[in-house]
């Protein structure tokens, strides 16, 4: 099965589509020579097979604004992963509480995996516990 690829706005609450690709290079040339749609917006690209599979953090060079990232190449991360750092962020163990206070996610604090939910499956998720 292959795989679509989308500039998420993440600028908006909740993260909004920009553009649709076929590739990974053209979704990272679109952030790099920035969307009309979102100039100066914070742009992530998701990978989508079936549903969202991972999500590609650009440098923060290529990039409007967001987070300050020092990577120099897209860097992908498996959805499942941030999902469980966004429930980490949220938990009340004070375990789980210090090791996400101790560790580096530079790419991806709080807000922006929050405003990443709907592509996270986080929303839904939440209605179920209701």
């Amino acid at each position: 099965m292959s795989s679509t690829y989308y500039v998420l706005c993440v600028s908006h609450d909740p993260a909004i589509l920009s553009t649709e690709h076929r590739t990974p290079g053209d979704a990272a040339d679109t952030i790099k020579a920035g969307s009309a749609l979102h100039p100066g917006c914070d742009l992530v690209i998701e990978r989508v097979s079936g549903g969202p599979v991972e999500i590609g953090c650009p440098p923060a060079d290529s990039r409007g604004s967001g987070p300050r990232c020092y990577h120099r190449d897209v860097r992908w991360v498996e959805v499942e992963w941030l999902r469980v750092l966004s429930l980490a962020y949220t938990s009340t163990d004070p375990k789980v509480v210090e090791a996400v206070r101790q560790s580096r996610f530079t790419c991806w604090p709080q807000e922006r995996l929050h405003r990443l939910r709907g592509s996270l499956g986080i929303e839904d998720e939440a209605r179920e516990r209701r």
